[in-house]
């Protein structure tokens, strides 16, 4: 009887655990289309590069930049494009960005990126990419 009792002791014990469904993890912000409308300028350093391969996710190279008042999540542009116009961009670099983020958005999408005096135009002004036909 006592064994019983333990036994079952332990398995109400164990329900509160098995009901609890494990944290799920924070899935990555999508970036919305380019929007003309929702431009803005971001300038900041860079604190963080990568590549995304994510399909859907505007693919890419990605910033990651700190302003005077938040960090945001830059999408510029093909990592082969930004090689072949030779424009480099490095962790700790000032840059101003043009960009897309619609209100609420939680990341931009560069139109344009400039570093110093030297300015890479990424879409036009619609939003177009201008490495497309490369």
């Amino acid at each position: 009887m006592r064994m019983l009792l333990a036994a079952l002791l332990a398995a109400l014990v164990a329900i509160p655990a098995l009901a609890q469904a494990p944290p799920a993890a924070k899935a990555p912000a999508k970036a919305p289309e380019y929007d003309p409308r929702a431009e803005v300028t971001i300038t900041g350093v860079i604190e963080d590069i990568h590549e995304s391969t994510t399909r859907g996710d505007h693919p890419g190279l990605h910033l990651i930049v700190k302003t005077e008042t938040e960090t945001i999540e830059v999408h510029a542009c093909p990592v082969r494009f930004m090689k072949e116009l030779d424009f480099a961009l490095a962790k700790g670099d000032e840059i101003k960005v043009i960009a897309s983020r619609p209100e609420g958005a939680t990341v931009a999408v560069a139109r344009e990126i400039r570093k110093g005096q030297t300015s890479l135009t990424l879409r036009d002004k619609t939003g177009a990419p201008v490495w497309t036909g490369r």
